[in-house]
């Protein structure tokens, strides 16, 4: 049975949706420019209630006429994913927060007491302990339910004492979460508690109206997670209190329009900079916004934005390493090596698979159903709200066959690579990412738009990086969520010592230009048979004062199993150049050949170019993120060791050829590997020989029975 919330969307198309359709796909185009509507004009578009919402609760994203199918699909075709809301329900265990408990307001793992709730948890046991009593009609939820509702409404400010109270991130969820409990609970409730309710989200709501309003000369982080997720909370609460509250009306307005740049400041490929840990922490709510909205108002957000998030699903899908528990760590998330070793309790990763599942109504597609059951039931990573996943599923959409789904995929505007060998848990995986922070959209896109202020943060200094998993284990990449972003934090070159642009601060690249960042870029990519060929291009990257003129990075895998990095790297000035890679727990150095140890697997590094580096192996110490408005502020800690090896002499023409061999330890007997005028040759144990070409247009793979070409 299809919840009628999924048959909508389709069914509200307007002429002024399709000319939104046609503005919002001008911007798909790299470097197209478009005409950008000025935002005081967005900001006085009128944005009304459908006239059948008007005076009726539930309105938010169902009406009272979808609950008998919500309740229908609880007992038959989503029984299973409804037993994984109440199974997440039952273990709230009637907790109920002590709003005069300090630590309720406050940021940081370190900083709760053990047990304390937060104020992202009390808002999901408010949405699904509601939810919870909407389908199965038991009074002990709804107790339980105001019990958490009223909580929020004593509290006496929503959010951080520390940072931003009352206008950031724990005040939009709990905008959210009280709001979709009034629109469900409306009738359930007395005249004095729904006054106490729409008093406390009128106040809450009021002030993050106050901050975010429009004002000349303000400018909005349009694509980064502090702007959409106030809004979707603002807007919700809206649309709760529409008819109710006057000024409700003005914060409708406002979101509507920061939503619109947003929609057009996304990324166009479906990638998000920030990281996998925000995909699922943000983008969620970018959904929830389209639903309110398309619910309260009919406009349907999704058309516009189908371009744009077609590719989502492979975001979701190549995100996730083959052990189905890790993650390419690309940006922001976790803290690398102390996770994935145990060394450190991982703050937990959530795949929302809800967002697939989302996705995958609205567009009708099959290939979205399969990422969101790969993220539910191949992995570990699950989601924040369970409810979500329920209400989202659409059981008569069939999944495409996990064997169709492809192995790697380019993100062009994001210029990131993912490639694996299979879908199976024991799959060798790669990715290799060069590319501005925000994509080559983005950075067209900016000087356009005067009241958008990128903020980066989340984005690294990783151009030319690579991370490689192999034989169950992670075996050379990045290191973490860092306060500090520095360049020998990733694999990839230093030049004299320096890294790329403004490494040592948390925003690395505010102030400099989108033009030239926008040349850091994923130059080739070539797939064959026996071979997957990256080309990076990274020389943008890089402070103009260390004249770097060429930085093109060879990432070639052979299917053999085993890869070749060249670097042709052109100064200049005569340089030093250093060559980095990341290991988890282990380096082993030796004459001719480096190992990256993981427990029983490893990577073998085999230098064949330049004859001569100084090689050291060193412990990898980071910066790890501060508390919220102090992220720039944490400690020092060593995440794994790192391979440094240094070229002896200066030069202005260098290159860096190593060869990568993912191996089990101590099982596997090395080859010879040399350089050649073309490239490398490879002499295995067996006899076998193989000759890599890299030097010319022609690329090839030449072993002594068969050639392939890169081409």
């Amino acid at each position: 049975m299809t919840h009628r919330l999924h048959k909508k969307v389709n069914a509200n198309t307007t002429i002024t949706q399709l000319l939104i359709l046609l503005m919002m796909l001008s911007f798909s185009v790299f470097g197209q420019k478009t005409e950008v509507v000025p935002i005081e004009k967005l900001m006085e578009r009128e944005v009304r209630l459908k006239p059948e919402n008007a005076g009726k609760h539930p309105r938010l994203f169902f009406g009272t006429e979808d609950i008998g199918g919500l309740r229908a699909k609880a007992k038959g075709p989503g029984a299973g994913l409804w037993k994984e809301v109440l199974d997440e329900v039952a273990s709230f265990r009637d907790q109920v927060p002590d709003v005069e408990d300090e630590d309720l307001y406050k940021s940081g793992l370190a900083e709760r007491k053990k047990g304390t709730m937060t104020q992202y948890s009390l808002a999901f046991r408010i949405s699904q302990t509601t939810f919870a009593y909407l389908i199965e009609s038991d009074a002990k939820y709804l107790e339980q339910s105001k019990k958490l509702i009223f909580a929020a409404c004593r509290m006496p400010f929503w959010g951080y004492a520390s940072n931003k109270p009352n206008v950031d991130l724990p005040p939009a969820n709990l905008l959210y979460a009280v709001a979709f409990a009034y629109d469900i609970l409306h009738e359930k409730l007395t005249e004095a508690e729904r006054k106490l309710i729409r008093e406390k989200l009128t106040l809450q709501g009021r002030l993050m109206y106050e901050y975010f309003k429009y004002k000349p000369k303000k400018r909005y982080t349009y694509s980064q997670n502090h702007t959409w997720i106030p809004m979707a909370g603002l807007a919700i609460a809206a649309y709760a209190l529409m008819d109710e509250v006057d000024e409700a009306k003005e914060w409708a307005k406002l979101a509507r329009a920061v939503y619109d740049r947003t929609m057009q400041t996304f990324a166009s490929d479906g990638y998000f900079y920030e990281s996998f840990l925000y995909y699922g922490f943000a983008f969620r709510w970018m959904v929830r916004y389209f639903d309110a909205h398309l619910r309260a108002t009919g406009e349907n957000l999704y058309l516009p934005m189908k371009p744009k998030l077609d590719g989502m699903k492979y975001f979701a899908m190549h995100s996730v390493l083959p052990d189905g528990e890790n993650v390419f760590d690309f940006a922001d998330i976790g803290d690398g090596s102390l996770n994935r070793n145990g060394t450190t309790k991982r703050e937990p990763i959530y795949g929302e698979h809800d967002i697939m599942y989302r996705l995958a109504a609205v567009y009708r597609d099959p290939a979205a159903q399969t990422a969101g059951e790969f993220v539910h039931h191949k992995t570990k990573i699950k989601t924040r709200e369970p409810m979500w996943a329920f209400i989202n599923y659409d059981p008569e959409l069939k999944a495409m066959p996990l064997s169709e789904f492809p192995l790697w995929h380019h993100f062009r505007d994001n210029d990131t690579v993912f490639w694996r060998s299979s879908w199976d848990k024991n799959a060798t995986a790669f990715a290799f990412r060069s590319a501005p922070p925000e994509g080559h959209a983005a950075a067209k896109l900016a000087g356009q738009i005067p009241d958008w202020r990128q903020n980066n943060g989340h984005a690294h200094t990783d151009a030319n990086s690579f991370i490689i998993w192999a034989n169950g284990k992670y075996l050379t990449g990045d290191t973490g969520y860092l306060g500090i972003k520095q360049t020998d934090d990733h694999n990839t070159i230093l030049i004299n010592g320096r890294g790329q642009e403004n490494e040592g601060v948390y925003e690395a690249f505010k102030g400099v230009s989108n033009e030239q960042l926008d040349r850091i870029r994923i130059a080739e990519v070539g797939s064959g048979k026996d071979f997957f060929y990256v080309r990076g291009d990274a020389a943008a990257a890089y402070p103009s004062g260390l004249g770097l003129k060429r930085f093109d990075r060879h990432f070639l895998y052979l299917k053999k199993g085993y890869f070749i990095v060249w670097d042709e790297l052109e100064t200049a000035e005569p340089a030093e150049f250093t060559f980095m890679l990341n290991a988890d727990r282990e380096i082993q150095i030796s004459d001719g050949m480096t190992q990256l140890i993981n427990v029983d697997a490893a990577l073998r590094v085999v230098r064949v170019l330049p004859s001569e580096t100084e090689n050291v192996a060193v412990p990898q110490i980071v910066q790890a993120r501060g508390l919220p408005g102090s992220v720039d502020k944490g400690d020092s800690e060593q995440r794994g060791m790192q391979l440094r090896s240094t070229a002896k002499a200066k030069t202005g023409k260098f290159e860096f050829l190593h060869f990568l061999q993912p191996v089990k330890v101590g099982l596997e007997e090395s080859p010879k590997v040399e350089a050649t005028a073309e490239g490398v040759r490879v002499r295995w144990p067996n006899g076998e020989t193989e000759t890599i070409n890299l030097r010319t247009k022609e690329r090839s793979i030449v072993t002594s029975r068969q050639g392939v070409s890169a081409k």
